[in-house]
């Protein structure tokens, strides 16, 4: 039995909701990057801060992996706005 899905419309449109807060979060992820890379401390919320003076090797490591997600989400962003602005003004033809 084929179930009717939803309008043309709505799975574009929640793709792009999803988009966004995927971006929002990347730009929260970039700002507490920028902040630890200005004070030169990253600030772990469950353990000991890991200052870039006593383990520098740690710190640039997971300063490393954090640029890292962070782009790996902004690319999820874009791809997935992408998908949806592909799928909505298609939709019109």
């Amino acid at each position: 039995m084929n179930r009717p899905g939803p309008s043309g419309w709505i799975k574009p449109i929640l793709t792009l909701a999803i988009a966004i807060l995927i971006g929002w979060f990347c730009v929260i992820g970039a700002r507490e990057i920028v902040q630890s890379l200005d004070a030169g401390v990253l600030n772990n919320r469950k353990g000991p801060d890991v200052l870039l003076a006593d383990r520098p090797l740690l710190y640039w490591s997971l300063v490393g992996f954090y640029v890292a997600s962070v782009a790996a989400g902004a690319g999820l962003a874009v791809l997935l706005a992408g998908l949806a602005i592909r799928d909505l003004v298609g939709r019109r033809d």
